[in-house]
This record gives structure tokens, C-alpha cells and sequence, in this order.
């Protein structure tokens, strides 16, 4: 990486405006080298130590753009469909192009979902046994003892082999919260029919260290952060 102004760092790096890096480095919240700095031309590289809020912030790439999507159901995890509507129909046409989705959910399920046009990141992060994912569950029967044990040892999936959880929490009677590190088609839907129950909805929370943005409501989304694209290959 060349020699560049700290507020063009900031807007590939977080992927933010121009406008917005500046009002950063006015705050007094960006760090370079360990001392504050509110200069928006100030010079910065590769080896700068960076810090927002605390955090490092990686060599910006503006080769790739990477974003989370709280999605609605509805949709389809597909670029497109001549038929259904799709996830992109949610994103503004300017981010369609490359774009693929890293990690399918079902039309009926929500949560977070991952959109990228880096497709080698997309490769790591849907990798079996590499990254865990967690999910909201509401059932129609009652959780028993039993089924989070069958969960936790493995079940078998119809003609798909074995699959398990790695964690069961129960929330209340009928609604768990179950992570995985596999995504095998309806996998989850599957376990839990597995055991004799049903999913109602399933939400997914999180994927690797990214956790859905409790400020995006369905349907609205917001570039990934440069830690967030990062906690993929930590």
C-alpha cells in the first residue's frame, strides 16, 4: 500500500463516505501511532499502527467491498431469480455487480447474511468444521432433555450423514439457541426433525466473530468493518 490521506484510509477500511471518515478524525476518535490525530490529510501506510475505538484497523482493500444484510423472509439467498425476489433486491443496484453470497439462508429464515464480491473470503468462511454459526430457534414442541442430548452426540440427516451441535442453550420451553460449524442444506430444520420437533423460525445471530448489527432492522444492511472482515481468517 502507497502512502495515502488518513481520511481515504478510513472510507476503504470502513467502508464509509469520504464525508464520514473526516467527521471521525474530528471527534478525536482515530489514533495513529498511539496519539490521537484530527488531521484528514494527514499521510499514513501500511505501516501505520491504525486504531478505531480501541481496535486495529486492517490495510484497507478497495478491490473488495463486504457487507452484512439483516435479511427478511421473503427472499431468496440468490443473485438472481426470474421468478422470486432476491436478497440483492434489497441492496442498491451500484453493489450488484460480483456480488455473491457468502453463506445461504432459506427464504423463510432471517438474520444475518453475508454479501461479498471477494470470493476467496467467501470460500474461507463457508468451510466445514472452520467457523461456527449460531442460531434462534422457536419450535412447536416442547425441548426435552433428550433432544439436546440427541443434538449435542450427533443426528443422522436422511441420506446426508451425521451432523451435531456444538452448543444447545435453551431459552424457554420452545426456543433454543443451537451453533453449528457446518452448513449442509437445511441443516438445522433437519436436526431438529431429527429429534421429532419442528422449527417455526430460524434466525441466525452469527457467522465466525460477526455478529448481526442490533441497529439494522429486516431488510437494511451496512458494510462490514475492517475487524470484522479480518475475524475470518483469525
Amino acid at each position: 500500500m502507497s502512502t495515502m490521506r488518513l481520511d481515504k484510509y478510513l472510507a476503504q477500511a470502513l467502508r464509509l463516505s469520504r464525508s464520514a471518515a473526516r467527521a471521525l478524525i474530528r471527534s478525536s476518535q482515530i489514533e495513529v501511532d498511539g496519539q490521537p490525530c484530527r488531521y484528514a490529510d494527514a499521510s499514513v501506510d501500511a505501516a501505520s499502527l491504525i486504531r478505531y475505538q480501541g481496535q486495529r484497523l486492517s490495510a484497507p482493500d478497495a478491490a473488495h467491498g463486504y457487507w452484512m444484510l439483516h435479511k427478511p423472509t421473503g427472499y431468496l439467498s440468490a443473485t438472481r431469480d426470474d421468478h422470486q425476489a432476491t436478497v440483492l433486491d434489497l441492496l442498491p443496484v451500484s453493489l450488484h455487480a460480483r456480488l455473491q453470497v457468502a453463506g445461504r439462508l432459506d427464504k423463510e429464515s432471517t438474520g444475518l447474511l453475508l454479501l461479498t464480491t471477494d470470493g476467496a473470503w467467501s470460500h474461507r468462511l463457508r468451510r466445514p468444521g472452520r467457523h461456527s454459526k449460531v442460531y434462534l430457534l422457536q419450535l412447536a414442541e416442547e425441548v426435552s432433555a433428550a433432544m439436546v442430548q440427541a443434538w449435542l452426540q450427533g443426528v443422522e440427516l436422511h441420506a446426508d450423514g451425521h451432523a451435531r451441535a456444538l452448543g444447545v442453550e435453551c431459552l424457554d420451553q420452545r426456543c433454543v439457541r443451537m451453533t453449528i460449524d457446518e452448513g449442509r442444506y437445511h441443516q438445522v430444520r433437519r436436526m431438529c426433525v431429527a429429534v421429532g420437533n419442528h422449527v417455526l423460525s430460524l434466525h441466525r445471530e452469527q457467522v465466525a466473530g460477526i455478529c448481526l448489527d442490533p441497529g439494522l432492522a429486516p431488510g437494511q444492511w451496512r458494510a462490514l468493518r475492517a475487524e470484522e472482515v479480518a475475524s475470518v481468517d483469525a
